[in-house]
């Protein structure tokens, strides 16, 4: 800018004053626009270190015998059973086991069960000609006898074999 010589550095100065007061002003308007507009909450995160347990679930683990049962201590009702699931052991807080024998169900399907069926059906087979056999074997055991029938008169004789 051409500054007029005999005002030059109080017209520099004035210039220098002004661009302050609208800096000012400027930060000033900034200031309030934040001021004005909502504060943001700050973010919160919770971290769960264990996992929340409901108290009516179960406690389950593997033991060899009622020793190791006694052995364990329970929070809540523990199951306990051995590897081959023929034992099952249930233990309470207050230290009461019951003991339970398992067998195991095998669901059959509709091809499994028409096999057992026929299978049935072959043994009852197998039964009624064995019944069969033993019936025929033992009429044909019989001795030959000489009867006269009665029903034939006394002047007519049969040879009955």
């Amino acid at each position: 800018m051409n500054y007029p010589m005999y005002n030059n550095s109080q017209y520099y100065m004035q210039n220098l004053q002004d661009m302050r007061d609208r800096i000012d002003n400027q930060i000033k308007s900034y200031q309030q626009s934040q001021m004005q507009q909502p504060i943001a909450q700050p973010i919160t995160q919770n971290f769960q270190i264990a996992p929340q347990t409901n108290n009516n679930e179960l406690e389950a683990k593997y033991a060899d015998n009622i020793d190791n049962v006694k052995g364990t201590f329970v929070l809540k009702t523990g199951l306990f059973v051995n590897k081959d699931f023929s034992r099952l052991w249930i233990k309470d807080v207050n230290g009461n086991i019951r003991i339970f024998d398992t067998n195991e169900i095998i669901e059959l399907d509709d091809r499994d069960n028409e096999i057992l069926a026929l299978k049935k059906q072959i043994e009852e087979m197998k039964g009624m000609i064995n019944n069969a056999n033993e019936h025929n074997t033992s009429n044909d055991d019989g001795e030959i006898t000489n009867e006269k029938s009665k029903t034939v008169s006394r002047s007519k004789s049969t040879n009955a074999k």
